[in-house]
């Protein structure tokens, strides 16, 4: 609210509105208004104590004049705060009053002002107009202007006084200046001029008077009168102070005002001006300089030097007197010692001399320069001024220093330093400047500092102390300083060396052995790497050489009983000859020395000139000799060591040689010890190759020896670069243990370790090298020899020798190492016999014989290949449990051939490796001891021995002639009938004579009977029969025991050296590696071997014999084998399907023989034949997969039916095949008779139902590609059944959807593409886990459908899963409630579910009628979303 005033009417108006009443004077003040919270408190206050004194008074009256009183209360106060009241609301338009008020008072003053001037006209008209006259026309003037535009009729003085005169010109005012220099220069002359103002310029009319550091005065004369007097025009103080002033001027400008005012007065009043001046200012610049000086001593107490300096007497304008070095308050007593003073004064007697200069006591005639220095001030720097007298000082007390040395050693070197006070002694010559004594004067207190690199603090401070107190007790610190310099040296001299230097060596016969009569000055040296072997240093003083040493060299052994703690004991204390580094260097060149001379490391006596120190970096400090001394007993003593060790073990050497040029020494051994565990002729083969062995130090810590053995003849050529010479070195590496001592029995214990390695390998070569000429070339083919180094074998192997093995001994472990690796463009890549590395490694050490592992490796590289390319990653949702994971295939290799492969943990293959490019595969959930039992854990698969055989090779008429035998054998015959039909068998020697297998004449020794079988490879009963003598094979054959058997000697066989290989699966030729003996035929029982009652398998016609690998797979000849070229790689897609035979549960115990090429298509990923391209499913896998998962979905499906209330079951006579119905149709599933790779559906209706041909093919087609196919997930067939337990319409309506999945091409009008979701997809709505089965069928039926939009463009395409609810008793079709976690996705929902609720509004659902197609095909056809954006 706007404040308000009391009105000159006494009524409240706002603050500066105007008043009816005329406006004051503006001189009177104004009348201050009043606040209306103001107004209102003093309303209030009175109203309060009105109130207050009613109060008080009313008890006094009586009752009615009470009354009265409270009612003239009542309407007082009524009153007033009516009006206040009025006020407030009065106060409210206040702004709107306040500018009528402006208005009004202006238009009021407007009024008043031309009422005034309308009386002041009138006044003039009436009084001074009266006699007013115009004056006479200025005719002339008019006619001026007009004729000529001018006025010239002004008056003159105008011009005179306004208009300047015209300024001089250049020359005129150079020509004046001129002048007036000339009068300068003649006053100059005739005037009495100081001397100290003799630095004066003439110039521009002016004379400029400098006196250097004092002032600079500008003078000039106003004319050429002699008696004018000078002008002082300028005036500048020269004073400053750079140390305190901080670049401010000293003089402040008033103040030089008033300098120039005095001195100008003198110019006027004096007879010698010039004189007078130059006083004056002279007088004035010294007293401000000695200021100066005053101020900046106490600020140099303030901050820097404190009680170091003191200022004694100041007198202003006068002197200044300093006190420095005043021992009594550096707290130093020291007797009578005059205080040193510096004044600085002001020369009474001739005023015109500079700041004068003073000691106390007087400066010492040392230096001129440094007297010259401390005598003058020019540069007004107190602190300079004292730095110089104490450095005069200083050198004055290092002077008197140098004498007493000189005094004690007239030989004396020493020297001063002017620089910095600082006297250097050389301690002991020759000396590094970095190892003299330098002794400095503190510029501050005077006090003597010594200085050494090195030193401890505390004996520096000792030092110091002594020699302040008397300089000549300098003489006994040097001498314990020289001693603790060659200490010094000696311990930097080997520094770099393995060594540990002490004053002191406890020892525990130190009183009775030489080494304590040693003088008190020496050195322990301990050699690090030998810690029992000492270099004791003993130092003497130097005869007539106060700053020379003497050394002696001593080599100390010390002795401490293993286990003890005690002091160790000295034993051996013996001198180094003298001059022992120059000894054998002159041996070396052929000069011979003097003998019993002791070397001295100061070198030459006769040098009387004396020397100054070396600068830092010349080797002056270094001990030659005793660094020699060191390094000498640290190189040899661990070689003496080696040879003690070596003599101890009883192995012959030479023992330490010198080498080269006397630079490095070796041992070399006359005989290695033969190695245990390696036969005779191994050892003495070994011994002939071997040349030389000798031992060496290497590497800078001495702790590293080489052992370099060098042999000859080599028994292998390797393909090496490296390994081409007629002798082969072989470095041994050894790092000595910092535990043992260098060159003890540790290192010859490593040496006979490796040579214990090479030796077995040696063995092994050996045998290798006689087997080379007699290998089959093949094998030659398939290897090389890339290194052989010795210590290791390395064998490359494969088409490209893209593979390789090591074979090396483990000492540690006592056996050969086996390491696989990939050379050349295959670096990088996993070897493929890394699966069955620990069975090669324990065949290797049973039977070490390289053939036999190449053998090996060539029969199983293929195989392997193929192996590993089955899929291996465990996978999620394949049984009920879908959180559990399960390995698709689990490789569990049994022996270096024999590799059984776990399909889910349910069904079990295994494979065996044979010779010339075949394997054998059988089931291995079958007993290897009995064919009717199963191995725990694992089922048979029903059909293997059927779908095995598509995969052998089409030549093979003999084998698929007697599939039907197999499944069904005969009794046991005699051998007399196998006789009879050994005509029949196809010859062998017809393969051989091609030259690719050449017969082995001299074979390794068979392995399989080395190698440490699993449980379930143990030998076992098998069928088989011996091929007659007279066969054409003429070889011992075998049928199929599958695993590791005895050798034949042990069924008493005898085997001569032209046996063929040992095999678990029979021989397939001569050359074959692996031969076997049938049981039937052994003179004996078969250690290990359980007893089986009744007659043996194979004791029948060998035609019929699943055992008799010569019928039921032979060899394929050279143009079907893998190394005969491009025709024999024969795909089984071109086989002629395989007769319809008769299964026996156990005939997939009998093994099927397959090739390379057969392997590797049956273990390869590739598209499920049979099966349209178009509707395939995207998983690839192997056909072996695609069989036993086939299998495995059969066999849930019988679980499945059994559990499902609507399928019945019904028995079928065919084997392997499962038939069932529904309450219309008739199912059958069996495997696919072409491939067995797939699992076919065949649907019959009840009656002549609904049902049409297209329908029900629509229907197998689904459960062969999208149920029964890879991932063969129980899931999905489970809610296969479910949905083939629906009603009719409804599963015919499930199978118009699958139309659409399989055949999207047949509704090209449709927007989207649909798939029944069997399982819960991941990115369905969370209503339960993902890969539960997704069909529900109760009062309502619960699926999913995927629905994929069609995009013409190729980008990614937009997918959204919708859940559908059927009910079955409105035949209502839309969309499940189910809640959605992301936005997103709630939008296409919100779409889905709008279109299902409005087909189902158009199209009411008839009674039978089911809408789950129709209203499918309406969300197809109509369903938009943005192509951009995911739903």
């Amino acid at each position: 609210m706007a404040p308000v005033q009391i009105g000159s009417d006494g009524q409240l108006v706002p603050v500066g509105a105007p008043t009816s009443a005329p406006q004051p004077p503006p001189a009177a003040p104004a009348t201050q208004g009043v606040r209306l919270s103001v107004l209102i408190e003093f309303l209030l206050q009175r109203t309060y104590h009105e109130i207050t004194l009613l109060a008080e008074l009313l008890p006094r009256k009586t009752d009615m004049e009470r009354k009265i009183e409270i009612v003239q209360f009542a309407s007082r106060t009524r009153q007033l705060f009516v009006r206040l009241l009025a006020l407030v609301k009065w106060a409210s338009n206040a702004g709107k009053v306040e500018k009528c008020a402006m208005i009004s008072a202006f238009l009021d003053q407007q009024a008043f002002l031309f009422v005034d001037t309308a009386d002041r006209l009138a006044s003039l008209a009436r009084d001074a107009l009266v006699h007013a006259r115009l004056p006479s026309f200025a005719i002339p003037f008019a006619i001026d202007v007009l004729t000529t535009g001018s006025y010239p009729r002004l008056p003159t003085c105008i011009r005179d006084k306004i208009i300047p005169p015209d300024p001089i010109t250049k020359a005129e005012k150079q020509t004046t200046l001129n002048q007036l220099n000339q009068i300068l220069r003649h006053r100059l002359v005739t005037t009495d001029l100081p001397p100290q103002l003799a630095n004066l310029t003439v110039a521009n009319g002016r004379v400029k008077f400098r006196v250097d550091g004092e002032f600079e005065a500008t003078l000039t004369v106003m004319g050429d009168d002699p008696d004018i007097p000078w002008r002082l025009l300028k005036l500048e103080i020269l004073v400053e102070d750079k140390e305190t002033g901080d670049g401010r001027a000293l003089v402040h400008s008033m103040q030089v005002n008033y300098i120039h005012e005095l001195v100008q007065s003198r110019l006027f009043a004096d007879e010698k001006p010039l004189q007078d001046m130059y006083n004056c200012l002279h007088s004035f610049c010294l007293s401000l300089q000695l200021e100066v000086l005053h101020s900046q001593t106490l600020m140099l107490i303030r901050e820097r030097w404190g009680d170091l300096v003191q200022v004694e007497r100041y007198l202003p304008a006068k002197c200044l007197t300093l006190a420095v070095w005043n021992q009594q308050v550096l707290g130093r007593k020291t007797g009578t010692a005059s205080v040193h003073k510096v004044s600085i004064k002001i020369d009474e007697t001739d005023g015109s001399k500079p700041l004068q200069i003073s000691h106390e006591p007087l400066l010492p005639v040392c230096d001129s320069k440094l007297m010259e220095r401390a005598m003058k001030i020019d540069h007004l720097s107190v602190e300079k001024l004292l730095i110089d007298s104490v450095h005069a000082r200083s050198h004055q007390k290092l002077q008197e220093l140098k004498a007493i040395l000189k005094s004690n050693n007239p030989s004396d070197n020493s020297f001063i330093e002017t620089a910095l006070p600082t006297l250097v002694i050389p301690i002991l010559e020759p000396c590094g400047r970095s190892e003299c004594l330098h002794i400095f004067v503190d510029l501050h207190s005077g006090m003597l500092q010594p200085m050494l690199y090195g030193i401890d603090q505390s004996m520096l401070d000792d030092i110091e102390k002594t020699i302040n107190d008397d300089m000549k007790r300098i003489i006994t610190w040097l001498q314990q300083l020289k001693f603790w310099l060659g200490e010094q040296r000696c311990r930097q001299s080997v520094k770099h060396l393995p060594t540990l230097c002490t004053d002191i060596l406890h020892l525990s016969n130190s009183a009775s052995h030489p080494v304590g009569n040693l003088s008190k000055h020496r050195l322990f040296i301990r050699l690090t790497r030998l810690p029992q072997y000492y270099i004791v240093v003993e130092m003497f003083d130097a005869a007539n050489s106060p700053t020379e040493l003497q050394y002696k060299y001593y080599f100390l052994s010390v002795s401490q009983l293993e286990g003890e703690d005690g002091l160790p004991c000295a034993q051996l204390l013996q001198q180094f000859k003298p001059n022992l580094e120059e000894l054998v260097q002159d041996l070396s060149s052929g000069r011979m020395v003097r003998p019993g001379t002791k070397r001295k490391l100061s070198g030459e006596q006769g040098a009387t000139e004396p020397k100054k120190p070396k600068r830092s970096g010349e080797m002056c400090a270094f001990n030659k000799e005793l660094a020699h001394l060191v390094a000498m007993c640290d190189t040899n003593m661990p070689l003496i060591g080696l040879r003690c060790e070596l003599s101890n073990m009883e192995i012959p050497h030479q023992g330490v040689q010198v080498e080269g040029d006397g630079c490095s020494h070796a041992i070399r051994l006359l005989r290695v010890p033969p190695s245990k565990g390696v036969g005779e002729e191994t050892r003495k083969a070994l011994d002939r190759s071997l040349l030389d062995c000798t031992f060496r130090l290497q590497g800078r810590n001495n702790r590293t020896w080489v052992a370099e053995l060098v042999f000859a003849s080599c028994p292998l050529n390797s393909t090496s670069s490296k390994e081409q010479a007629s002798t082969r070195h072989v470095y041994l590496t050894y790092e000595n243990p910092l535990s043992e001592p260098v060159g003890g029995r540790k290192v010859v214990e490593m040496f006979l370790n490796d040579w214990n390695s090479i030796s077995q390998l040696y063995e092994c070569v050996l045998e290798f090298s006689r087997a080379l000429p007699e290998m089959p070339s093949y094998l030659s083919l398939f290897s090389e020899i890339r290194l052989y180094n010795y210590r290791k074998l390395v064998l490359c192997y494969g088409n490209t020798k893209g593979s390789s093995v090591t074979i090396q001994w483990n000492s540690v472990t006592q056996r050969f190492h086996l390491a696989l690796g990939t050379v050349g463009p295959n670096s990088g890549c996993s070897n493929c016999h890394n699966i069955i590395l620990h069975q090669l490694q324990e065949m290797f050490n049973k039977t070490p014989n390289v053939v036999q592992l190449l053998q090996v490796l060539s029969d199983t590289q293929a195989p392997l290949n193929a192996i590993n390319k089955l899929p291996t990653v465990p996978m999620l949702g394949l049984t009920q449990r879908t959180n559990t994971a399960y390995q698709c295939f689990s490789i569990l290799p049994q022996s270096p051939t024999h590799i059984r492969l776990a399909f889910r943990n349910m069904y079990c293959i295994d494979i065996y490796c044979r010779s010339r490019g075949v394997v054998a595969i059988r089931d291995g959930a079958y007993s290897l001891f009995d064919n009717t039992k199963i191995v725990e854990g694992f089922y048979p698969a029903p059909g293997l021995k059927t779908f095995l055989n598509m995969f052998v090779d089409s030549n093979q008429d003999a084998r698929r002639r007697s599939v039907n035998e197999d499944d069904n054998p005969p009794s046991p015959v005699g051998v007399d009938v196998m006789d009879t039909l050994m005509p029949h068998i196809p010859a062998q020697p017809t393969i051989r004579g091609q030259g690719v297998y050449p017969p082995l004449t001299s074979p390794p020794t068979p392995y399989h009977g080395n190698v440490a079988p699993s449980p379930s490879m143990m030998p076992t009963q098998s069928p088989g029969n011996i091929h007659a003598a007279n066969s054409p094979s003429g070889a011992l054959r075998a049928p199929s025991p599958f695993g590791p058997t005895p050798s034949p000697s042990s069924l008493g066989i005898s085997m001569g050296q032209t046996s063929n290989f040992a095999s678990p699966h029979g021989a397939l030729d001569p050359s074959s590696p692996y031969p076997m003996v049938s049981p039937s035929q052994r003179t004996g029982t078969w250690p290990g071997s359980p007893q089986v009652s009744g007659p043996s398998p194979g004791a029948r016609i060998h035609g019929m014999s699943p055992g008799n690998p010569s019928l039921h797979s032979p060899i394929p000849d050279a143009s079907h084998s893998p190394r005969a070229g491009p025709s024999s790689q024969v795909m089984p897609t071109s086989m002629p399907p395989p007769r319809k035979l008769p299964q026996r549960s156990w005939a997939a115990s009998i093994p099927t023989i397959l090739t390379h090429n057969a392997l590797h298509v049956l273990l390869l990923p590739s598209p499920t034949m049979c099966v349209v391209p178009g509707i395939a499913g995207s998983y690839l896998c192997s056909p072996l997969e695609r069989f036993l998962g086939s299998v495995i979905m059969r066999r849930h499906l019988q679980r499945i039916i059994q559990l499902e209330p609507n399928l019945t079951i019904v028995n079928s006579n065919e084997p392997g095949v499962i038939m069932f119905k529904t309450e219309v149709l008739k199912c059958r599933v069996a495997l696919n008779p072409k491939s067995y790779q797939t699992l076919q559906l065949k649907v019959t209706p009840e009656n002549a139902g609904p049902w049409s041909q297209e329908e029900l093919q629509v229907l197998e087609k689904f459960f062969e590609t999208r149920v029964a196919g890879p991932p063969f997930k129980y899931n999905t067939l489970n809610a296969f059944t479910k949905l083939l337990g629906a009603p009719t319409n409804i599963l015919r309506d499930c199978v118009r959807i699958m139309k659409l999945e399989l055949f999207p091409d047949q509704a090209a009008q449709l927007k989207w593409n649909v798939q029944f979701c069997l399982t819960i997809p991941p990115s369905a709505p969370p209503i339960a886990p993902p890969g539960t089965i997704a069909v529900v069928l109760k009062t309502k039926m619960l699926f999913f459908l995927q629905l994929t939009q069609r995009l013409p463009v190729p980008q990614e395409p937009i997918s959204i899963i919708v859940p559908i609810v059927y009910d079955m008793a409105t035949g209502l079709t839309q969309q499940a409630d189910i809640p959605r976690q992301h936005s997103s996705s709630g939008a296409a929902a919100l779409m889905v579910s709008s279109i299902l609720r409005r087909f189902n509004e158009h199209h009411p659902a008839r009674p039978g009628e089911c809408t789950i197609f129709a209203s499918v095909h309406e969300l197809m056809a109509n369903l938009t979303l943005n192509p951009g954006g995911r739903p």
